[in-house]
């Protein structure tokens, strides 16, 4: 399978466009709060085609907001379907405003075009994890039941067996912690790409496992259905949000009691300077200066206005921001027997999808339908899925 026809939607976020789906700012003064604030994780679409079309070696021109003008390489654009000379825009009112500029979005054909041409200068690898013998062990469901108990239910049947070259999707992102200074820390994430279920936990038992570049190693091998590539980043995003959040709330916590101390000092000053023009102004009053009362009461106005400025630099320079960036990602293809099972709870008959890794010699967790997350102790729901939670079992 050719590069361009197996990221495609992957390998718009390899180059040096940024995947921005963290920011925290700092809010009410009052009480020295800070609450975060995380961007929607959406991708920069004008910046990847900017740094995909001067990676394949062309010219662009950013004559006005999300309009681009762009010059690509005879060849690049006819083997990829791109005009050589091209007027886009990302935003769908700047394109009624220019005729002739194509609007560039997520689905349309012409982002799909530099998605394939992306892919080939993304940094994506696809590997293939070499297994001794693959075949369904004799001993099957003794290894499922050691693993995953069926909580309220009668012992579960084998009903179907089958192997498939299942795939796993692991994103290296960078996250970069910004105020005066800038850190970065290394985030990984893995997907499945068949059930988008967070794989990262299940990470280290594929340590010992040989990888090669060959896809050989699985011929023969069913692939598994997977989702759309474009869904496997959103999910791999929204995981990101949760591993990041924690840490930008530390390093923020770190930072606001600076913060607090400093707008001690600004709100002291300001205290003691418009107590003091207040007491100026009552003195004029008394005197019967009422010249001398309004400019007073011109600069106290003055003064609350510059008070709220500095609040507000001192609350900014406080503030930490956090960008993500895609770094790379390896595709990971290992066989796996897909086991159906029959579990009866009742008068009920469930049933129950359990994989097992023949690169990792190992039974995965299932993944709850309801909050995602990985489990081997399996409750029976009323609508007939098995859940993680006894409390929203069936009875």
């Amino acid at each position: 399978m050719a590069a361009s026809d197996l990221m495609r939607e992957l390998t718009r976020s390899t180059g040096q466009a940024q995947v921005r789906p963290l920011e925290q700012t700092s809010a009410e003064t009052q009480g020295y709060r800070f609450q975060e604030h995380l961007q929607g994780h959406r991708l920069e679409l004008q910046r990847f085609v900017i740094d995909v079309a001067a990676a394949a070696g062309g010219v662009t021109e950013v004559p006005s907001y999300a309009l681009v003008h762009i010059a690509l390489p005879a060849d690049i654009a006819g083997r990829f379907s791109i005009p050589e000379f091209a007027t886009l825009a990302f935003d769908y009112d700047v394109a009624k405003e220019n005729p002739g500029a194509e609007f560039v979005t997520f689905g349309s054909p012409m982002l799909d075009r530099f998605i394939a041409l992306g892919s080939e200068i993304g940094r994506v690898t696809r590997e293939f994890a070499m297994v001794s013998g693959i075949r369904v062990p004799p001993n099957l469901m003794d290894r499922i039941e050691s693993k995953i108990g069926f909580n309220r239910c009668r012992r579960p049947a084998l009903r179907a067996t089958a192997i498939q070259a299942c795939e796993r999707a692991v994103f290296r992102f960078i996250v970069s912690y910004i105020s005066d200074e800038k850190f970065s820390d290394s985030v990984t994430i893995a997907i499945d790409t068949a059930t988008l279920a967070d794989d990262t936990e299940l990470l280290p038992e594929s340590r010992t496992v040989f990888f090669s570049g060959d896809p050989q190693v699985v011929s023969g091998v069913p692939a598994a259905e997977r989702r759309a590539y474009g869904d496997i980043l959103n999910a791999a995003l929204a995981h990101l949000q949760e591993r990041a959040r924690p840490r930008l709330a530390m390093y923020q916590a770190e930072v606001s009691g600076f913060c607090q101390k400093e707008l001690v000092k600004v709100l002291k000053f300001y205290e003691k300077t418009l107590a003091d023009l207040a007491a100026r102004g009552e003195a004029a009053d008394a005197a019967g200066d009422l010249e001398k009362k309004a400019r007073i009461d011109a600069k106290i106005q003055a003064c609350h206005l510059e008070r709220q400025r500095r609040i507000s630099d001192v609350v900014n320079k406080y503030r930490i921001a956090a960008e993500a960036r895609l770094d790379s990602v390896t595709l990971q293809v290992m066989p796996k027997v897909k086991a159906l099972l029959e579990v009866r709870h009742k008068d009920n008959t469930y049933t129950q999808e359990v994989f097992y890794n023949l690169a990792t010699n190992s039974v995965e967790p299932l993944t709850c339908p309801r909050c995602g997350r990985r489990f081997f102790s399996a409750y029976p729901a009323a609508d007939g899925l098995f859940v993680c939670r006894p409390e929203e079992a069936s009875g």
